[in-house]
């Protein structure tokens, strides 16, 4: 099993697909993924079909970014193209496609799901997710995956950088689509697994949801929930209560039964107003008796956390980590971190030798709890190794 990324920033497209492409016909992938920022605009099909003709690899997907990933550097905003080749023995790589008419029509027949991906059931797949966010349900596509393959593991990252629908493109094989989802699920001889860093941390106490109409939290502990949530912003200390005014999150607690309360513990969504003074608005539907905490977010826990996760992937008593596909949140790198490379310096001071490519996403795929969601804030990391 083999890896190779690599970075450029020709923006010239036959200079770039050089750049990426120069002796690797030699290497023989069985599987390739090109990430682009837009900055290629009219000339995406002249790039996919190049590299796709370059390399002599069958299975090829990919997708555009606001700001690209490299094996070493993060490139925001500026024109950049990444390359990421695998070597896969007997490994089966089944890339897919499908848009929202394919999602209406497979419905809620998984055995219709599992055949338009094409893997077995028992195969336990890693899966790939590639989609734009502009034109398919990707929660359902979660939804119906998860179902149709119980013990897979998916990640991905949405296509970024669009400013309105058709924008974004998709890569699949010497194709470029403007909607819909491409990705490839591995299933085989290969280890797969995953680091998701939500970057958030809690302030104030746990409560417990009890009362809720949809997204609308109206009652914390039996009390207004915007009540509760002064309460806990009076308690705070000022650099709290900065980073409250700043930007305000409530994380839902993942196992009830564990009580797993603490950083990690939580699947963390934005709060996004409050009604008629009472009512939090959430991105995320609750019910009663769910147990919720308000959290902050702030790059020393970002990069504690993220740290914490890859030390403890890197000390597992395995084969070592040979690729791995990066999936950040276009709300991260330098504007957060206040440095360039943060979330690929620290990838590869702590999985030394891993070949990393991917992009900044419009929204990031990954598990948290054992259930996949997807994120906004979030770094989720795809790690490969052998067995």
């Amino acid at each position: 099993m083999k890896f190779l990324s690599r970075l450029t920033l020709r923006r010239d497209t036959d200079a770039a697909v050089h750049d990426l492409c120069v002796d690797l016909k030699t290497f023989e992938a069985d599987l390739a993924i090109v990430f682009a920022s837009h900055h290629f605009g009219p000339e995406f099909d002249g790039l996919v079909q190049g590299i796709h003709q370059r390399i002599n690899c069958r299975n090829l997907i990919g997708c555009t970014g606001e700001s690209i990933i490299g094996p070493t550097a993060e490139i925001e905003r500026q024109p950049a193209v990444v390359l990421w080749v695998a070597q896969l023995p007997d490994v089966r790589v089944l890339p897919f496609v499908l848009d929202q008419e394919d999602v209406q029509a497979l419905g809620s027949d998984l055995n219709a799901w599992r055949e338009r991906l094409g893997a077995a059931p028992d195969d336990q797949p890693g899966i790939i997710m590639l989609p734009d966010p502009y034109s398919v349900d990707v929660q359902t596509c979660i939804a119906r995956i998860e179902a149709s393959y119980p013990r897979a593991t998916l990640v991905g990252g949405m296509a970024s950088g669009a400013t309105a629908p058709g924008q974004n493109r998709l890569f699949l094989g010497e194709q470029t689509l403007r909607r819909g989802m491409v990705g490839v699920s591995l299933s085989g001889n290969i280890e797969i697994a995953t680091v998701v860093s939500q970057g958030c941390r809690p302030v104030g106490q746990p409560f417990v949801v009890t009362k809720v109409e949809e997204n609308f939290i109206q009652e914390l502990g039996g009390r207004p929930a915007y009540a509760v949530l002064q309460d806990v912003y009076r308690e705070a200390g000022e650099a709290d209560q900065q980073l409250m005014r700043q930007g305000l999150h409530v994380g839902r607690l993942i196992d009830e039964a564990r009580r797993n309360i603490g950083v990690g513990g939580f699947l963390v969504r934005n709060m996004m107003g409050v009604r008629e003074d009472q009512a939090l608005a959430v991105t995320d539907y609750l019910r009663p008796g769910q147990t919720v905490q308000f959290h902050v977010r702030d790059s020393h826990t970002a990069d504690e956390e993220m740290s914490r996760l890859l030390q403890a992937e890197h000390e597992r008593d395995h084969k070592p980590v040979g690729g791995a596909l990066l999936f950040s949140c276009n709300g991260r790198g330098r504007g957060f971190f206040r440095e360039s490379n943060h979330d690929i310096a620290l990838v590869n001071r702590i999985i030394d030798g891993c070949h990393t490519a991917g992009f900044f996403a419009q929204g990031e795929i990954g598990p948290v709890g054992g259930k996949t969601f997807i994120h906004g804030y979030t770094s989720s990391l795809i790690l490969f190794r052998e067995p």
